[in-house]
This record gives structure tokens, C-alpha cells and sequence, in this order.
């Protein structure tokens, strides 16, 4: 079952979106997506996401918390070439779904240059 959406209207300088939208292309991302991301962040982190608390010393200590939990993580490595793989994929799976969106050919990745 799907989960139920929930529209959010947001007022920003049209510069500010214009500006804010081809840098997260690059990404293959969409404003909405990076509205969804932080969302997800502050629910998960129960506040603004460390990153983008203005103490360099809460998020040097909020870094060094998550470096120590990977450490101590037991779970099997994953190689370096299957995450970069994955990452690609998804990238390239935005990519050609917002070019589809906008009626364009899909891009190819930069594996198929």
C-alpha cells in the first residue's frame, strides 16, 4: 500500500529556487526531493540536521559520534565499487526520469562515455 502524500506549499525568491534547482539537477535531484531529504533528516535526527547547526564544535562532536558508531558497526563491509555502482544507478535512474518528465532523451551515465 502506498503511502498517503501531503502537499506543502513553500514561498522562496525566485532567484533563490531558480539557482537552488539546476545545482540539485546535477545531482539528479528535484527541489521536491531535497524538501523530502531534510524532512527525513530533522524526523531522524529530532531537530535541524547537525550539518546545518551553526556550533563547529557540536557538529565536530556529532561527527566523530557517527565515525566511532561506523566502527563499531559488525555488519560485512561493502565495497567501495558496489556502493559508487549503486549511487550511479540511482543518479542515473532520477536523471532519465526527470528528462522523461520534461520530454527529453534519458542522459547516459558517465560509465557509458
Amino acid at each position: 500500500m502506498a503511502a498517503q502524500t501531503s502537499m506543502l506549499h513553500v514561498r522562496v525568491d525566485e532567484s533563490l529556487k531558480v539557482a537552488a534547482s539546476a545545482h540539485l539537477a546535477r545531482f539528479g535531484l528535484t527541489v521536491s526531493d531535497a524538501v523530502r531529504i531534510l524532512l527525513a533528516r530533522v524526523v531522524e535526527e529530532r531537530g535541524l540536521p547537525v550539518a546545518l547547526a551553526s556550533d563547529p564544535e557540536a557538529y565536530d562532536a556529532w561527527f566523530r559520534s557517527k565515525v566511532q558508531d561506523a566502527l563499531a558497526d559488525s555488519r560485512p563491509a561493502i565495497e567501495h565499487r558496489q556502493v559508487m555502482a549503486e549511487a550511479q544507478s540511482l543518479i542515473d535512474r532520477k536523471r532519465d526520469a526527470r528528462a522523461r518528465m520534461a520530454g527529453d532523451s534519458p542522459r547516459r551515465s558517465s560509465r557509458d562515455r
